[in-house]
């Protein structure tokens, strides 16, 4: 599951990578996009910047100043994902 595999920082701005002991799964960007979402829907979370857009189909954007680990950027498949301009 996303949410066990990656962490947010919500202070530094970061999304790291940190699966469950053994665990190697691949996840689509959309994925990544989707758990995102919903976590900074939740009422406590409001109050951070998102961290991710969508540009097309497929195809995402860092925004608002946040990074993605590189051990992250490898466990994601089937789209794009552009670093914060």
């Amino acid at each position: 599951m996303i949410e066990k595999d990656f962490k947010i920082d919500f202070k530094s701005k970061r999304i790291s990578y940190i699966p469950k002991k053994g665990a190697t799964q691949d996840y689509k960007v959309q994925e990544l996009y989707s758990f995102l979402m919903d976590t900074f829907d939740e009422p406590e979370n409001m109050k951070y910047d998102i961290p991710m857009e969508s540009v097309s189909k497929g195809k995402f954007r860092l925004v608002n100043g946040w990074k993605i680990d590189e051990k992250a950027k490898k466990r994601l498949k089937g789209g794009t994902l552009e670093p914060t301009k």
